[in-house]
């Protein structure tokens, strides 16, 4: 059976854009890039360099979503546009895939939420571990009650954000720094695989000379009574992750070295990984949900959750208190 076409905007044509969203379109065979905008007509000149064909172009995201026919809408822009341009696509009748994370406060991520729900469309974050297998296993394993009742968690990403310029450096564009950037990806994975909701956070960090957090660690206190504890540190040599989660029967770690999975420990043994979970991609599940039926995706709601836990760590910094992170 022929895979059905689908037609699709491109809200920012920066790095990310063009290294990561416009690979994964490719590959798919039968997403066609209908427009895009950007600002700066260098990013847009350099992502239509790797089409064969020459989508609608625009320097401003409302005239594309204005005047280009399309299915939907991938958003990859500082996080500050995120809300704003994501209202507007669901409102105008579009499927979005946004970058993380999704919004830069927990009221925003509700709205969006529900504005997806209200529209009948599908709104998916662009977490690459949330369909990589060891996480969808660790995900199920935890649901099986395999490790038991979960008591702890410890977790950290490390990156070299030395030197780095830009948007991400702007506290307002960025939202914060290093945790709400590459350390969302590591409070999203924790959050989806074990399910936890946070209660009440508390946090330290360093800027390392710039405006906005370069590192942070945090104390995490979650409404099971399980407690944990997640670092960022952005001066690192190279990208490092590692999520241990302990509970009543047993551990699992989750490794990560340069952006790839090099190991799964359950309780210090190599895991295996049934046949049924196959590797995915957020671009994939997108194209797949529109495709099948937005009842067949499920719904983000650990995005919200998410931008508590951040909202509440960067609260406690300023507060110099414990934030708590109920609604």
């Amino acid at each position: 059976m022929a895979t059905a076409s689908i037609k699709v905007c491109l809200l920012g044509c920066g790095g990310n854009m063009r290294g990561a969203h416009v690979p994964r379109i490719q590959a798919d065979g039968n997403v066609h890039v209908v427009g895009v905008a950007d600002p700066n007509q260098k990013q847009i000149d350099s992502l239509l360099s790797k089409l064969d064909y020459e989508p609608a172009q625009y320097d401003d995201w409302h005239q594309l979503i204005d005047h280009v026919d399309a299915d939907a809408v991938i958003v990859s822009t500082p996080h500050d546009q995120h809300y704003e341009q994501i209202s507007a696509c669901l409102n105008s009748g579009y499927h979005v895939l946004a970058e993380k994370p999704l919004v830069v406060n927990p009221q925003q991520a509700r709205s969006c939420l529900d504005m997806a729900q209200t529209n009948k469309r599908i709104l998916l974050v662009a977490y690459q571990r949330h369909w990589m297998r060891e996480y969808v296993y660790a995900r199920e394993l935890i649901r099986s009650g395999s490790l038991g009742d979960i008591r702890g968690i410890v977790g950290y990403v490390t990156q070299n954000w030395v030197g780095m310029s830009g948007w991400r450096l702007d506290p307002i564009q960025s939202g914060g720094g290093m945790f709400i950037d590459t350390g969302s990806h590591l409070v999203a994975a924790m959050l989806f695989v074990t399910g936890l909701q946070p209660h009440a956070v508390h946090a330290v960090l360093n800027r390392g000379g710039y405006d906005v957090d370069v590192n942070l660690s945090c104390h995490v206190e979650f409404k099971s009574g399980a407690i944990g504890s997640l670092t960022t540190i952005g001066n690192a040599a190279r990208h490092d992750e590692r999520l241990m989660i302990s509970g009543s029967k047993g551990s699992l770690v989750l490794h990560l070295h340069a952006w790839r999975v090099q190991s799964m420990l359950l309780n210090d043994e190599p895991v295996e990984i049934p046949d049924h979970i196959r590797a995915n991609s957020p671009d994939q599940a997108f194209f797949a949900g529109i495709r099948e039926g937005i009842d067949t995706v499920e719904v983000p709601e650990f995005a919200v959750e998410v931008s508590k836990l951040t909202d509440a760590a960067y609260r406690s910094v300023n507060d110099e208190s414990v934030a708590l992170v109920i609604d």
